[in-house]
């Protein structure tokens, strides 16, 4: 069932929210109905960030509208014709010059109709009821099938035997009689013919079991082929896992697994007591060449070895150790902080929610031998027990786990590196296992799962590479029990880098990077313009520092990652931030753009993350300048959004005319049209703070006299680099009741006000008051210490 199909069988609330998925008329709810298996089966995941494979998609699409748009004319079906075109016209109209921003728009409705089916299964599942979900691949589909299929023959299969039961039962019957009219009578003439029925009873019974037999043989040789698939998808779940660990967009849920891990138990134990019925068959009735007396041993021992594989494969770690504060990111662990770790039994059937499987845990159970590989008491609750929780099925979660050292010899080995063949703390790996024991009609084993490897710090300022760490495991390691990894890391492909580089933006925000972006970190990671040949090594990636700073790539690249979080979410989810762009680039970028354009971009040279804004200057001689400001960091973005520093963000000539360069954001786009959405929430975070005092906080810079009168020959730009050309900024205030500084300046001169710019250093740029101002009247306009202002 497709998973339109399964949309279209919702009911009530859950309808209704399907339906409201399609009011915004992105794509037309009549168009899904009449695409739904072309656009179910295109990957527009890549699609969005493969802009060659957008286009295709793009032309297919209208390959596909122009199809039936055709087939509703023919047949004088106007209103389909109609709305087939019209939405064929808005596409053309809004996407043609940018299909991938489609490609994500309908990514983003077949997630959140998938989410939708999720809650309506949950819902339903509550209630007792069942709702079939759309299988998303092929070998879910196989998976599926099989699972349905093992069921029908294990049924059939048991009709069988209790026919053959029956069977046996009559010639048994008919045979002792026999015997007893043997002993009365044993000159009977009648006895021969009775001699001949039997015989040919036990060899219509002989034929049964046989049947019987083959039946069985042919549906193990189904579970041995299901047992794989399942293996197999448990295996891709675990990997989903992992790269969901370390941000990137993927289905970890574990309902289908549940469902067919569940039946194929069932499966099993089914036949696992049929063939128990068919050996105390053979004890009631048996010859020479009997079947239930070669066989059913051998597949007794073959069920039961698949038996065993499915019930270990089954108990899984579902949710990661995880911090609960400070950081959302799993599998970094801070020693003495709490932190918690689940587990699930997929085998979910109701004969054993009360079966109380105890859980237990300990850590680094096989620790390698590593010189001064450190070892960690594991604290908290004992003795937990499996519970069925709704919605989740079979499972426990730990919720108040820590972490303490254990001290040795002459202490810790800090983050040195590992010249000594010892590995520094932010690669040293550990895994917890969990344990439980499964006891069910006589099957009793001994179950384990075991944690990612994870990354124990003793500082949160360690946080940052030991994330590193975890990043490069989970895209490279092929064992992921692999605690040694680190004494050899492999080097990583360019595009598994850039991915995971877009799932640290995509994860934490709603827009990852594209590809003009991760271009300019490959340059910085690879050296040149990365291709599809290019690697990253280990050591350039966390461990070297980039060429003229003293910070990592990594380091470098968190730290940014940090600031947009706390500080520009909003705007870098709408795409106002280009972020991650060189200088030669920006200079392409703006140099033909009209007077005023500017961009946003990352700072190169601060290790804890900065933004600056630069913007074309062009020169009556027609030459032109970039010009930048120096970055804001978090301590300026802490006291005044960013987009208030834009919004009144001035510039100080040699005559102290002050005036606000930043017009159009690249492109073309009026900046208050770009960010006056913003405006009012930000109003509004003052409100209370203007009820005290009419002030405004705002950025200042001071043009340098030499700025304005020199400039290259040829158009050729100057520059102000981040390292001594940048324009420095200030931060000062203003009245609210004044339009700009000028208004400010021309009030003040006619009051005989001088504001001493030695009161406080936020206002020094104003220092450049006429002398002729009076020296009388001096007002202090600081804010006070204690005041917050946002």
């Amino acid at each position: 069932m497709s998973q339109w199909e399964a949309i279209l069988k919702l009911t009530g609330v859950f309808q209704e929210q399907a339906l409201a998925v399609y009011s915004q008329e992105i794509v037309p709810v009549e168009v899904r109905q009449y695409l739904a298996q072309w656009i179910e089966s295109q990957d527009w995941k890549l699609a969005a960030r493969d802009l060659s494979l957008a286009t295709v998609l793009f032309q297919n699409l209208f390959e596909n509208l122009d199809t039936h748009y055709s087939r509703f004319t023919e047949t004088h079906e106007v209103v389909q014709a109609y709305s087939i075109r019209n939405f064929k016209l808005i596409v053309q109209s809004q996407y043609q010059e940018n299909p991938q921003l489609l490609a994500e728009l309908i990514r983003a409705l077949l997630q959140k109709e998938k989410q939708i089916l999720m809650e309506s299964q949950d819902t339903q599942s509550q209630s007792g009821q069942q709702v079939q979900l759309p299988m998303e691949t092929g070998q879910q589909n196989n998976i599926e099938q099989r699972v349905n299929e093992a069921k029908e023959r294990v049924t059939s299969l048991h009709k069988e035997v209790k026919f053959l039961e029956d069977q046996q039962e009559t010639f048994d019957f008919r045979y002792k009689t026999c015997q007893v009219q043997i002993t009365a009578h044993p000159q009977d003439p009648g006895l021969r013919k009775k001699y001949s029925e039997l015989q040919q009873q036990l060899n219509e019974l002989d034929k049964k079991r046989r049947e019987v037999i083959d039946l069985v043989k042919q549906l193990l040789g189904l579970c041995e082929t299901l047992l794989g698939f399942l293996q197999q998808e448990i295996s891709n779940w675990f990997e989903r896992q992992r790269l969901l660990c370390i941000g990137a967009d993927t289905d970890t849920s574990l309902k289908h697994l549940e469902i067919w891990v569940t039946k194929t138990e069932e499966v099993f134990f089914h036949l696992r007591r049929i063939l128990g019925n068919l050996g105390e068959l053979s004890n009631q009735v048996t010859y020479e060449g009997d079947p239930l007396k070669i066989d059913p041993p051998n597949l007794q021992k073959r069920l039961l070895e698949m038996l065993h594989c499915l019930l270990q494969r089954s108990f899984v770690v579902c949710k990661q150790p995880i911090m609960t504060f400070p950081c959302k990111r799993p599998l970094v662990l801070k020693t003495s902080t709490q932190f918690s770790v689940g587990v699930r039994f997929l085998v979910n059937s109701k004969e054993l929610r009360n079966n109380n499987m105890k859980i237990s845990y300990s850590i680094d159970k096989d620790p390698p031998d590593i010189k001064g590989y450190r070892r960690f008491n594991l604290l908290g609750p004992q003795d937990k027990t499996l519970e069925y929780v709704q919605g989740e099925g079979l499972a426990v979660e730990y919720k108040h786990l820590n972490l303490k050292e254990q001290r040795a010899g002459g202490g810790g080995k800090g983050s040195k590196g590992s010249s000594d063949g010892s590995l520094s703390v932010m690669e040293e790996l550990h895994i917890i296992t969990l344990k439980t024991e499964f006891k069910y009609e006589g099957v009793k084993l001994d179950l384990e799962a075991t944690t990612l490897p994870f990354v124990v710090i003793s500082n949160i300022i360690q946080f940052a590479r030991a994330w590193a760490s975890v990043l490069w495991f989970n895209l490279l390691s092929s064992n992921p029990k692999d605690v040694t990894f680190f004494s050899k890391p492999p080097a990583a492909s360019w595009n598994l880098i850039a991915d995971a580089l877009s799932w640290q933006f995509s994860f934490c925000t709603k827009r990852g990077l594209n590809e003009d972006q991760l271009k300019m970190l490959g340059k910085k990671l690879c050296g040149a313009v990365p291709n599809e040949h290019s690697v990253v090594m280990w050591s350039k990636f966390s461990k070297e520092s980039m060429p003229k700073v003293s910070f990592t790539f990594w380091e470098w690249f968190d730290a940014i990652l940090t600031l947009v979080k706390a500080h520009l979410e909003k705007i870098w989810s709408d795409g106002y931030v280009m972020g991650f762009v060189s200088r030669s680039t920006e200079d392409a970028l703006l140099k033909t753009m009209k007077q005023g354009t500017f961009l946003l971009r990352f700072s190169e040279s601060l290790r804890d993350g900065g933004i600056t804004c630069s913007w074309v200057d062009h020169q009556l001689d027609g030459t032109y300048l970039i010009r930048s400001v120096e970055p804001y960091t978090k301590k300026e973005l802490g006291n005044i959004p960013l987009i208030e520093i834009i919004r009144n963000y001035q510039l100080l000539a040699e005559e102290n005319i002050p005036e606000n360069p930043l017009k159009y954001l690249y492109p073309n786009i009026p900046k208050d049209d770009a960010f006056g959405k913003y405006y009012e929430e930000s109003c509004e975070a003052t409100m209370e703070y203007q009820k005290y005092m009419k002030r405004r906080l705002i950025m200042v810079s001071e043009r340098n006299v030499d700025d304005s009168q020199s400039s290259m020959a040829s158009g050729t730009p100057q520059y102000f680099s981040e390292d001594h050309e940048m324009l420095p900024h200030d931060l000062t205030e203003y009245s609210q009741t004044d339009s700009n500084l000028d208004d400010v300046i021309d009030r003040m001169t006619m009051d005989n006000v001088f504001i001493n710019p030695g009161t406080d250093p936020m206002l020094s740029n104003l220092s450049t008051i006429p002398n002729e101002v009076s020296l009388e009247t001096s007002i202090d306009y600081r804010v006070p210490e204690n005041f917050d202002l946002f």
